[in-house]
Order: structure tokens, then sequence, then C-alpha cells
């Protein structure tokens, strides 16, 4: 029968993490387009466009929240979650020495 393991390595882990936090910290949509709606106002694919542009820029604080705050916050939750649990079978188990010189 196969085994499950889960190895992880803790310092690369938390890199990964780090580095999502950061670009998403740093992301910012320019309002620059904005400006340019009222262009594409002249026809029907153009408003739904508009409209589609508009519902990104409002979700957009949103969208930037969970990448750069509830996500890293949680995948380091679930690394040290990982580091305890690996804590707590190390520790519960018993080697023996049988035989051997000493």
């Amino acid at each position: 029968m196969a085994e499950r393991e889960v190895f992880i390595d803790t310092n690369v882990f938390t890199g990964i993490v780090t580095d999502i936090q950061n670009a998403a910290a740093s992301c910012e949509l320019s309002d620059s387009p904005l400006g340019n709606l009222k262009v594409m106002e002249g026809t029907e694919a153009g408003r739904k466009m508009n409209k589609i542009l508009m519902k990104v820029y409002e979700t957009q604080g949103s969208y930037k929240h969970e990448t750069a705050d509830s996500l890293p916050r949680a995948l380091l939750t679930l690394r040290d979650s990982m580091i305890e649990q690996d804590k707590i079978l190390s520790d519960s188990l018993t080697v023996e020495k049988i035989g051997g010189k000493k």
C-alpha cells in the first residue's frame, strides 16, 4: 500500500507566500482607462465593456485584500499547523536500539 506523505521546506514555502503577498500588495490598476469610457458608449458592445471595466475597478480592493492579506495569512497558518503536527508526531516516537556494539 502506498504511503501518503507531505514534505515541506518551510523556508521555501514562506518565501513563496511572501512573494505572493508582496506582488499582490504592489498591484495597482491605473485609473486612466476610466477617462476614456465615453468613447465606447456608442455601441452595444462598448456599453457592456464599460460595465465590465467598472466592475473590475470596483472589485480591485477586495481582490487586493484577499491576495495580499487573507491568502498569505491562511497559508502561513497552514504551514504553522503542519510544523506543529510534525513536532507532535516526532515527540511521540520512541526509538530503541537493539543489539550492536556500545
